[in-house]
């Protein structure tokens, strides 16, 4: 199983534990920088046209492989407040319009 049929796989994971319907919008979001928009794409189709392949953290002959580590949500976070405080800044500046 290539590694980023992998990384679809448990991202998708992810996303459906977290009540979310998987779509390639939402994987290009949380595998952003960890693939390139091609291979994401076809583990993205691989993964959808074999919903029944083996979870991902489970080798062929049983043996658990390494997964990426994903940015702990309080960092996720952490970026995300600062974007919006730099939007807003901006949004603040009288020589900008909004």
């Amino acid at each position: 199983m290539s590694k980023a049929l992998q990384l679809v796989q448990v991202t998708a994971r992810q996303l459906q534990q977290e009540g979310k319907t998987v779509n390639l919008a939402l994987l290009r979001g949380r595998l952003a920088g960890q693939l390139a928009g091609p291979d994401l794409f076809s583990a993205y189709q691989q993964w959808r046209n074999n919903p029944g392949l083996p979870p991902a953290d489970e080798a062929q002959d049983g043996e658990t492989t390494p997964v990426v580590a994903e940015e702990p949500l309080s960092a996720r976070l952490t970026r995300i407040e600062q974007k919006l405080d730099r939007l807003l800044q901006l949004l603040e500046r009288p020589d900008v319009s909004g």
